[in-house]
């Protein structure tokens, strides 16, 4: 026997907020019970579509999720430039400051997914609503890489996808942010490698583990760097609820 979901309980709400010159808009998946909320950051290039399958699970699981466009990134609907590389953590706090308004929120775990995730570092060691952190698919001196053809070719082709600051500079602030993951704790971290990723392989995923501080969880996922955070979902579903962040 196929036992069906009922997945109608779940809403999602357009929202939007002034962040860093522009308008960021985004997508709030809940129950209208109060629940811990994962604010979610998009990698470089995407938008908040490769995060949404994960925001909506979360919500499945009775959390509450916020996945937001990053200004400057054309796949999406927030408007205006990316003018500099650090923006992207002003966006992430103003996703924050937004959210913590919301009734349905209890409590706020920041996550990303590759560049989302080193600007989910640096806004978890600026916010103190922040009580724990995601990282997602990403490394330690990944601006170092752009030496590598391989990933000054990856950055370069989807340039044209983003607005504003340059895949250089935006490479330069990834790595500004990914050297302070131990300043998250004492609160909980989650790093997360896909196995198959032919861009930030596992082993250096487990470098950016080793510099963060406890409580600290890595993980690896049958995933590539594209679907990675979509294939992440139930161990992080496991993890929120290990760390006491349990649905309702």
């Amino acid at each position: 026997m196929v036992r069906i979901r009922d997945l109608s309980h779940i809403r999602i709400e357009l929202l939007s907020f002034d962040s860093a010159g522009g308008v960021v808009r985004g997508l709030f998946y809940h129950t209208g019970e109060p629940a811990t909320c994962v604010v979610l950051c998009h990698g470089y290039s995407s938008s908040k579509h490769n995060v949404d399958p994960l925001a909506f699970h979360l919500a499945a699981d009775g959390y509450c999720a916020f996945a937001f466009d990053f200004l400057g990134h054309k796949l999406g609907a927030s408007t205006g430039p990316l003018r500099a590389g650090a923006d992207l953590v002003e966006n992430a706090l103003d996703a924050i400051a937004l959210v913590r308004s919301l009734p349905a929120v209890k409590h706020i775990v920041l996550g990303g997914h590759s560049m989302g995730a080193t600007a989910a570092i640096g806004a978890a060691v600026r916010s103190e609503a922040v009580e724990g952190a995601i990282v997602m698919a990403t490394s330690l001196h990944r601006g170092s890489a752009l030496t590598d053809n391989t990933m000054l070719s990856g950055l370069q082709n989807r340039a044209a996808y983003v607005d504003g600051a340059s895949p250089a500079a935006i490479a330069k602030v990834m790595d500004a942010n990914a050297v302070r993951i131990g300043e998250i704790a004492p609160r909980p971290v989650l790093v997360i490698a896909g196995s198959r990723d032919g861009l930030v392989g596992p082993t250096a995923v487990r470098e950016l583990f080793d510099a963060a501080s406890e409580p600290k969880t890595f993980e690896i996922v049958d995933a590539n760097h594209t679907d990675c955070a979509e294939r992440s979902r139930f161990v992080i579903s496991r993890w929120l609820k290990a760390r006491g962040f349990d649905n309702p």
